[in-house]
């Protein structure tokens, strides 16, 4: 058996945890895959596109208002 790493939790050094995953995927595949994970299982994995990004709904907004105001679209100031 290799080595396993250790990480301190509370104060206390435990076996970093090992979540196995098996990935549908084929062999050859180099890229970015997206996991769901529920309570420690793997629930559902997807490939992501090149051109697929991944942000928080925040940020998303953030971007789109940030583009409409580049754009000329949108006057993000209401007090004026």
């Amino acid at each position: 058996m290799s080595a396993q790493q250790m990480i301190m939790h509370h104060g206390i050094r435990i076996p970093r945890p090992v979540l196995n995953v098996d990935l549908h995927v084929l062999p050859e595949f180099t890229g970015r895959v997206v996991l769901y994970i529920e309570n420690g299982q793997v629930k559902c994995d997807r490939q992501l596109l090149d051109d697929e990004h991944i942000c928080s709904l925040e940020t998303f907004i953030e971007m789109v208002l940030r583009i409409e105001e580049a754009a000329g679209g949108t006057d993000s100031n209401t007090n004026s």
